[in-house]
């Protein structure tokens, strides 16, 4: 089972917390073989001025470079503490912060990356996607949204299983294969979390004598037995199911504020455009609401395992 060797960590100068450098560390204390590589994108101005003649431009952008390399060498040294880990600090220009992660991605063999949580306005979705939603959709590695709170020895983590299509089998198994490697690192404990919306068909309400209840009812069953089986599958105990009637932004903060996990694994439905500002994705939606670290897996993370 591999572990987390190759961290990319996205640092952002204005926070006065490195909370995304903070908990590539922690990896790193489980793990001594992990090389964390900070990086640092710097908007390429370059496209912007076109006054300047080639050579000045050149001096210029060598002298920007220059001043945010020494400015993240200092940040590094601040938030090091006692840690032994190999630090890889990196600075580059873009001219889009999230398109400029996902080339840093393409160019390593990255295990996962790792950015600070922000927390969102319904109408800036409607108007552009933020950073880290960019990443969710599109990073082909696992994406951590760390929250400003540390890791503890023998902790829980929250796997959120989804059994409304086949297509989500690949998910589920992926989900729980990567919180497995985090788990045996951290000696944590996994719990795995269900939701049965409860959505009668409108048909249903012109069936004289139709009972909702003996349909929600068999919903319930229904996904409690699936739940009941893939814990059974993979030597989950039974006491570590948790399943709720209710839709999965509702039912998932509720439990992490049951039983504290330090990470919540989930999947990326991977929606783009307007669909996504409208409808959004369910990790998108609960970010802000659970005192844990989002650990996200897309689509294609899910088929980038697959071919592995």
């Amino acid at each position: 089972m591999k572990h987390y060797n190759q961290l990319l960590v996205v640092i952002e100068p204005k926070r006065e917390r490195q909370v995304a450098l903070q908990r590539a560390m922690e990896i790193a204390r489980y793990n001594p073989k992990t090389t964390i590589t900070v990086l640092r994108l710097v908007y390429d101005f370059s496209y912007d001025l076109h006054i300047l003649n080639k050579l000045r431009e050149k001096a210029t952008r060598e002298d920007v470079l220059r001043t945010h390399e020494e400015a993240l060498q200092k940040l590094i040294e601040e938030n090091r503490g006692d840690s032994e880990a190999v630090i890889v600090p990196k600075v580059k220009f873009t001219r889009d912060i999230a398109e400029g992660v996902l080339e840093e991605l393409g160019s390593g063999s990255y295990d996962m990356v790792i950015k600070a949580s922000n927390r969102h306005k319904i109408l800036d979705a409607l108007v552009f996607t933020p950073i880290d939603w960019y990443l969710l959709r599109n990073a082909d590695v696992p994406v951590i949204i760390a929250k400003d709170h540390s890791w503890q020895d023998g902790g829980t983590i929250l796997i959120a299983l989804d059994f409304t299509s086949k297509a989500q089998k690949a998910t589920n198994i992926r989900l729980l294969r990567e919180a497995q490697i985090l788990a045996a690192i951290t000696k944590a404990e996994i719990h795995l979390v269900n939701s049965a919306p409860v959505v009668l068909p409108t048909v249903m309400l012109e069936v004289p004598h139709y009972a909702p209840e003996l349909y929600a009812d068999s919903i319930l069953t229904e996904h409690k037995k699936r739940l009941k089986d893939f814990a059974s599958i993979h030597r989950i105990p039974q006491e570590n199911c948790h399943l709720a009637e209710g839709m999965p932004d509702t039912v998932i903060p509720e439990i992490c504020r049951k039983i504290k996990p330090f990470a919540v694994f989930i999947g990326s439905a991977g929606r783009s455009g307007m669909m996504a500002a409208v409808r959004g994705n369910t990790c998108e939606e609960i970010v802000d609401y659970i005192d844990a670290d989002l650990v996200v897996l897309n689509h294609r993370t899910i088929r980038a395992g697959a071919e592995v």
